[in-house]
């Protein structure tokens, strides 16, 4: 029934007048192929209606609207296809609006309308359901069970199966006084225009196996993501080692949608009232309209004068919920709590007055959902249980209470009392006669394990609801990701990526498909895949996502890792950038992972006093929320990694230093093998060889005492531990500097597995066990030794440089000059092949070469290995000496000014001995020369001579 109302005239005259300034409505219809697209423009507040009529066995959809412009009728008048085989407009329609009827050949001809804000626009489309479509036999058919349903329905018995979501149709009839939705001629409900996707259900037994719609970007080449997969045997066991020292952020979990509540907010009650000629129902209008125009202010002065002036109104139960309706809509416009306190109010007074109202059930459903919206979980819990306690449903079976119920379980659920939330929904699945209800249960009891991080329990659940309930499937996407989500929580890595990859093909326009791409990114390199196909999965989030803010993580992953090759102004700016893009990101722990992130770039552009800089400062500004573990582990490995570096640089001063300052603090306690290896380290470098032993010692204990754990394949996945085996070389070197050689022979005797040492120990494991040899004075063991090494080396030939001239020092001390010269001309040609020998090594060899040569009397070679010694490293080494040798030797061959060229530079060196004792033979030979001369000159001493 419609109800008539009298206005104030004022405010009539002002709303007649916009009415009848209003422009007429413009239109644009067109076939395209599967739809017939029907456009409508010219309004901001539409006020439409559409339904299905039948007309003399003839099919039609009518939409009531206001007028239209002469220039759009004339485009529909003559639009024909295969849906709307005609179209007719009535423009005698109430309040002067127009009806179009589009003649449609059956009932498998469906409308879906919808409005959109910018620009506003009313649009209709015309499509085929296949599952109204009729059998091509004409033979009697079986009633279709939904056809049986509905029947069963009417006769008063409970459904079984919930409205489909996407059609979002309003629950509540319309009854006397409101009406909560029009309805046709058929006695059917309208679907009103509140979702953007059409979504046909199909409950056969392999409709979630059928093809999925998608969208969003995609590689036609690879719509699967296949480049995301892994094979088994491209998964490294090191590298799933290595990834424990990773910092993985917990991504936020996605919660189930509460579809109703997001369909009872779009489908708000149709407010409707019957013209009446009194001034009661013309106000009652006018209130209507100021609803409908969201004329708020106005309409609660006007809603407080109607109330005075009517307060036994017949339109009260209408006027009380749509007051009510005001505050919930200013509640969310302006975010301002007073208006949810008033709002809850005033339907709780609505409720009481008109207990009879259609309303009165969906509004108390209502008051719940908004409480669990606003975050107050208690009053939540309260109002459903209130709904079902007072009966509001009407029945004890009633659809909303279960809806009430699930409710329930999400309120306890974010107070994170869990086993009340199970059991809601538990319960639900066991009793509830309603499918929908007991699927969503089933997929919300996942979440529930979630949250409380018992992910077995919840990767099982999952899995139990998508077997029992394939057909939700693609309606729970958190099924998929939380589940994902969980596995990786469990270290389940490999089943993760795979969960990931279905979440992705699933739903790869989901608002975390960000968080799910990232994530698979983070298990590529968790499993061992090459770094380019890690870096690329962080770069396609970037680029697929970017806009979102979930796609942020990828983008902090990827700038980390570039500020290696920075330049100093780059990595700058990249720190920056990391640091902006956290404050818009907000989920636990990002402050500290971006942090972590620019530390991790620190490190690895070598900057660690940079690194260590940082995380201390975040570390004793965030005392209360910092991982303090995480963050000490990464600062005393960026310490250890310092001290590292100095070893390598042969600074062992500065190691021992660094080493000094952080003793009393980070290093503190600290159980890092590799910290105190280095440390001894720099020991050794210094001379320091008794203290060196001493750490070298405790380190080899440590090792031996892990040996075979879990911690031991960690420690050396990471490369944190020595190996046993260059613990034991390096404690045979010190041993032996000490002079302490039984020891040193044990420790080389320890030695189990020499070919894994890298070369230079490989090395100088031979050259420790030689000097050994020799100690003993078994030297043809040691140039034996020496030889079979130097015949069998297969690593980098400048290695032996230091070999051959041990060799060559062994075979002079058996008497073997001619053996040694040989072991030292190989030393200059590897220099002249490589330029890889040690200086030291072949300064030396060139050195004793010339020696050797001299000491045969072989002057010209000799003169040509001091020639290339002080030619090639005389500004960088003291050989005084050698010019001085070398000046004798022409000196001795009597080319005395040879050898005075020779001998000049030393004029002038801090150490003026050898240029002394070379003037000292110049003079001396000066003055035999001048003493002959004179002999010469007497007659009998010339004879003489």
């Amino acid at each position: 029934m419609k109800f008539g109302f009298i206005v104030v005239s004022l405010l009539v005259s002002l709303v007649s007048a916009s009415f009848a300034n209003a422009a007429k409505i413009s239109s644009l219809i067109a076939d395209q192929g599967d739809t017939v697209h029907l456009e409508l423009s010219g309004q901001q507040n539409w006020d439409y209606d559409l339904r299905r009529v039948e007309k003399s066995g003839k099919s039609y959809l009518q939409l009531t609207v206001d007028a239209m412009d002469d220039a759009s009728l004339k485009k529909l008048l003559s639009f024909k296809s295969d849906m709307v085989t005609s179209v007719s407009v009535d423009k005698s329609g109430p309040d002067g609006k127009y009806i179009v009827s589009f003649q449609v050949p059956g009932d498998e001809i469906e409308s879906f309308d919808y409005l959109t804000d910018q620009p506003s626009r009313l649009i209709v489309d015309f499509y085929v359901n296949a599952q109204n479509k009729k059998p091509a036999t004409t033979a009697k058919a079986a009633k279709p069970a939904a056809a049986a349903k509905a029947a069963e329905n009417e006769e008063g018995d409970a459904p079984t199966e919930l409205p489909k979501k996407n059609a979002k149709s309003t629950e509540t009839p319309a009854k006397s006084k409101t009406v909560a939705a029009k309805a046709g001629k058929d006695g059917k409900t309208r679907k009103p225009a509140t979702a953007d996707v059409l979504v046909v259900k199909n409950d056969g037994p392999n409709s979630h196996d059928s093809t999925e719609s998608r969208s969003g970007l995609f590689d036609g080449g690879d719509p699967n993501f296949e480049r995301f997969t892994i094979k088994d045997y491209e998964i490294k066991e090191d590298a799933m080692l290595r990834s424990k020292e990773g910092y993985f952020i917990p991504y936020p979990m996605i919660r189930a949608e509460n579809h109703y509540w997001e369909r009872m907010k779009i489908a708000s009650p149709i407010y409707e009232i019957a013209p009446k000629q009194t001034d009661e129902n013309k106000q009652a209008r006018l209130l209507l309209t100021l609803f409908e125009n969201k004329r708020y202010a106005v309409y609660l002065k006007t809603e407080e004068w109607f109330q005075k002036k009517y307060p036994e109104s017949e339109y009260n139960d209408l006027v009380d919920f749509m007051t009510a309706d005001v505050y919930k809509n200013l509640w969310q416009d302006k975010e301002d709590p007073k208006y949810y306190e008033i709002a809850q109010v005033k339907y709780k007074q609505a409720i009481q007055k008109h207990p009879k109202s259609p309303l009165v059930e969906r509004t108390s459903l209502m008051l719940g959902n908004m409480a669990l919206e606003k975050g107050d979980s208690m009053d939540a819990i309260r109002l459903f249980n209130e709904h079902i306690e007072k009966g509001y449903a009407g029945k004890a079976d009633a659809l909303s209470n279960d809806l009430a119920k699930i409710g329930t379980g999400i309120a306890y659920l974010k107070l994170n009392r869990y086993q009340e939330a199970a059991d809601i929904f538990t319960k639900l699945q066991k009793e509830s006669p309603y499918k929908e209800i007991k699927s969503e249960a089933a997929y919300r009891e996942g979440d529930v394990y979630v949250q409380a991080k018992n992910y077995q329990k919840a990767v099982d659940t999952y899995k139990d609801a998508i077997k029992k309930y394939p057909e939700y499937q693609n309606e729970y996407p958190n099924a998929f990701y939380n589940q994902a989500e969980a596995l990786f929580g469990m270290g389940n890595y490999r089943q993760a990526l795979d969960a990931y990859l279905d979440f992705m093909k699933k739903f790869p326009s989901h608002e975390h498909a960000a968080f799910a791409m990232t994530r698979m990114g983070e298990l590529l390199d968790i499993l061992g895949a090459d770094k380019s196909r890690v870096i690329g999965a962080y770069l396609e989030t970037y680029f697929r996502y970017g806009e979102s803010n979930n796609a942020i993580i990828a983008r902090l992953r990827l700038t980390s890792a570039r500020m290696k090759g920075m330049k100093p102004k780059e990595a700058d700016a990249a720190t920056k950038e990391i640091l902006s893009l956290v404050k818009k990101l907000d989920i636990p722990n990002i402050e500290q992972f971006g942090t972590l992130m620019i530390a991790e770039g620190y490190t690895a552009r070598g900057e660690h006093e940079k690194a260590i800089d940082l995380l201390t400062k975040y570390y004793q500004q965030n005392p209360t929320t910092v991982d303090r573990d995480l963050v000490k582990r990464r600062i005393v490995g960026n310490i250890t990694d310092e001290i590292h570096d100095q070893i390598n640089a042969g600074d062992f001063i500065k190691a021992l230093k660094t080493h000094s300052k952080y003793a009393e603090n980070w290093l503190k306690n600290s159980d890092r093998i590799d910290t105190k290896f280095y440390l001894a380290n720099a020991f050794e470098m210094a001379g320091a060889q008794e203290q060196a032993e001493k750490y070298y010692r405790d380190v080899l204990n440590q090792v031996y005492a892990i040996k075979g754990s879990t911690a031991d394949k960690e420690l050396t996945a990471t490369k944190r531990k020595p190996s046993e085996d260059e613990l034991n070389l390096r404690l045979a070197n010190t041993t032996f500097q000490q002079k302490k050689f039984n020891q040193a022979y044990d420790y080389l005797r320890n030695i189990k597995n020499p070919e894994n040492l890298s070369e230079a120990q490989q090395i100088e494991r031979v050259r420790v066990a030689v000097d050994l040899l020799e100690k003993r004075g078994d030297l043809d063991s040691a140039v034996r030794y020496l030889t079979e090494l130097l015949k069998t080396w297969k690593g980098q030939a400048s290695l032996v440089a230091e070999p051959y001239l041990r060799l060559a020092q062994l075979e002079v001390k058996q008497g073997k000059p001619d053996s040694a010269i040989e072991s030292l001309k190989k030393i200059d040609i590897l220099m002249n092949d490589s330029k890889a020998v040690p200086v030291n090594v072949h300064a030396k060899s060139l050195e004793l070469l010339g020696q050797l040569y001299l000491d045969k009397g072989d002057g010209p070679n000799a003169i040509a290995a001091f020639d290339k010694l002080l030619s090639t490293y005389e500004e960088t080494r003291p050989l005084s000496s050698i010019r001085y040798k070398l000046g004798q030797i022409y000196f001795k061959k009597g080319e005395v000014q040879k050898a005075a060229d020779v001998w000049s530079p030393l004029k002038g060196h801090k150490n003026q001995f050898w240029y002394n004792l070379a003037q000292e033979q110049l003079k001396n030979s000066e003055w035999r020369d001048d003493y002959k001369k004179y002999i010469q000159r007497i007659p009998a001493m010339s004879k003489q001579q």
